[in-house]
């Protein structure tokens, strides 16, 4: 009886968690689209600056907005989405937007992710500090995404590598094992 109990405990809690994947995130922004209305954060003087992606005016952005404010300014979509995943690399706290961006790798169209990729690359590619980590289940649910794609072998090698690129850097924060990585784009 008690065999059965947790036999039925573990199907119902393997069942919660199911629901708890990318269909609970919440819907990608539009990288490429104007958005429907006029963002406010074009009115402010630094988040114009930023989206000419000099890395001063970056970097100076991070440092105001953090990673919490960078990841509202992606969900608007269009050039201040674009602005935001290129200043969030410069983020103290940018460990805290992998899973969110791992969300958005999940939902968009591979072809489209390469803004997402290169943001994920450049913020895993940041030195490791000597500080207690912000959201390791966030770093694995970023890696489960980006070895999604680099799975797929019949997406085009320009989506494949950088996720791959991703997966190693992230391979030495603990997220995913070196050994699961796909090597057939390496040299040979």
């Amino acid at each position: 009886m008690e065999l059965l109990a947790l036999l039925l405990w573990t199907g119902l809690f393997g069942a919660c968690r199911g629901n708890e994947g990318p269909t609970d995130a919440a819907p990608p922004p539009s990288l490429f689209a104007q958005p429907a209305k006029e963002s406010e954060r074009l009115k402010d003087d630094l988040w114009r600056r930023a989206l000419d992606r000099d890395p001063i005016d970056l970097a100076r952005l991070a440092d105001r907005e953090g990673a919490g404010g960078l990841l509202e300014g992606l969900e608007e979509g269009g050039p201040i989405a674009l602005a935001a995943l290129a200043a969030l690399p410069f983020a103290d706290d940018a460990d805290a937007a992998f899973q969110r961006l791992g969300e958005i790798v999940r939902q968009l169209d591979p072809a489209a992710t390469a803004p997402v990729l290169e943001a994920i690359v450049d913020m895993a590619a940041r030195p490791r500090r000597q500080s207690e980590p912000v959201d390791p289940p966030g770093l694995r649910t970023c890696a489960e995404a980006l070895m999604t794609l680099a799975e797929r072998k019949s997406l085009a090698k320009s989506v494949r590598a950088p996720a791959i690129s991703a997966l190693r850097l992230l391979a030495e924060r603990g997220a995913v094992a070196a050994a699961a990585i796909p090597t057939d784009l390496d040299p040979k």
